[in-house]
């Protein structure tokens, strides 16, 4: 994917997480992790005369290593959710932050429940000149967003969009695969100590 059609599919991205809210106050960041993934696989793999219409070309996946996004959408915008941050937890996430960008060109961060709201102002306030691919004013490599739970079940929801036929099914599986592949590559080739 080149770099016009990255700042495409960051946007496209931005605008389905501006949509979507928590359906309930899940007791586990992976209960949200869970229910983004499945939104955003079916918003953007839905078609039908959205701003990208690739017919379910997007490799929507649920990444679970440490200092790996929660979400990944086609290897290139890297999505993390966080459950009630206390100030601390707000500054680790400062150093995974600089991590993430490292492995994706996008990164975007998604705070539900509360939060330290000035260690979050804090957080965001450094992330928000920083310009985007090519520099370009009009995108930052990190989003920030914030889900408050009076507005959970509010938002968007992936029952709103088509879902895949089998046939597409196998096919993102398959490119599941070799997204999962290709990364595991990357970084062997470019081992995470040199810094």
């Amino acid at each position: 994917m080149g770099i016009v059609g990255k700042e495409e599919l960051a946007r496209a991205v931005a605008a389905a997480l501006r949509d979507w809210t928590p359906a309930e106050a899940y007791e586990q960041e992976a209960e949200f992790r869970d229910e983004l993934h499945e939104y955003l696989d079916a918003r953007l793999n839905a078609g039908g005369g959205k701003i990208l219409d690739t017919s379910g070309s997007f490799v929507v996946e649920r990444a679970y290593g440490e200092l790996e996004c929660d979400v990944v959408v086609s290897d290139t915008v890297g999505i993390t959710i966080r459950r009630d941050l206390a100030a601390d937890q707000i500054t680790q996430l400062a150093g995974h932050i600089r991590e993430y960008q490292k492995a994706y060109t996008h990164v975007v961060i998604i705070a539900c429940g509360s939060i330290d709201d000035d260690q979050w102002e804090k957080l965001k306030t450094t992330y928000e000149n920083q310009q985007g691919m090519n520099n370009d004013p009009g995108s930052t490599p990190v989003m920030f967003l914030r889900r408050r739970e009076p507005n959970y079940g509010k938002g968007d929801a992936a029952e709103n969009y088509h879902q895949p036929d089998a046939e597409e099914t196998g096919r993102s599986i398959l490119q599941t695969t070799i997204s999962l592949v290709q990364r595991r590559l990357r970084r062997l080739r470019s081992p995470r100590d040199e810094d």
